[in-house]
């Protein structure tokens, strides 16, 4: 009679687990169909943003083809030993509106002038 209630308690127990280990299994198989899901959605958005982006594409492409050509350049004459722009050049153009001017050029804050006599300038308010 003892081993016939050690067999009972044994397959009470086999499946007590089994049916734990069902319940996991049908537990990861649910997970597993949500990350399938999520993934295709992620996939099909993915390859909606990529249609966006090659219809975008394409508009670009026709408005540059109606576009006119610009030249952001204006043209250099390569015959020339001066270039027409201080900055680049290799010699510096003295120009009189240049050389006339009371600006300095290497001034680091503009800051304006008091108007009359005894007279609060902006510059002063914001002191």
């Amino acid at each position: 009679m003892l081993a016939l209630t050690a067999m009972q308690d044994k397959n009470s127990h086999l499946e007590n687990s089994l049916s734990a280990e069902t319940r996991l299994k049908l537990d990861l198989f649910s997970a597993l169909g949500d990350a399938k899901r999520q993934l295709e959605i992620s996939q099909s958005f993915l390859m909606q943003k990529d249609r966006e982006i090659e219809e975008l594409k394409s508009r670009i492409a026709e408005v540059m083809a109606v576009m006119p050509p610009t030249n952001p350049f204006p043209p250099v004459s390569l015959d020339s030993s001066i270039i027409s722009s201080p900055h680049y050049a290799s010699k510096f153009v003295h120009d009189e509106a240049i050389s006339t001017s009371n600006l300095d050029p290497n001034a680091s804050v503009y800051t304006p002038k008091s108007v009359g006599s005894g007279g609060i300038s902006p510059v002063d308010d914001l002191l």
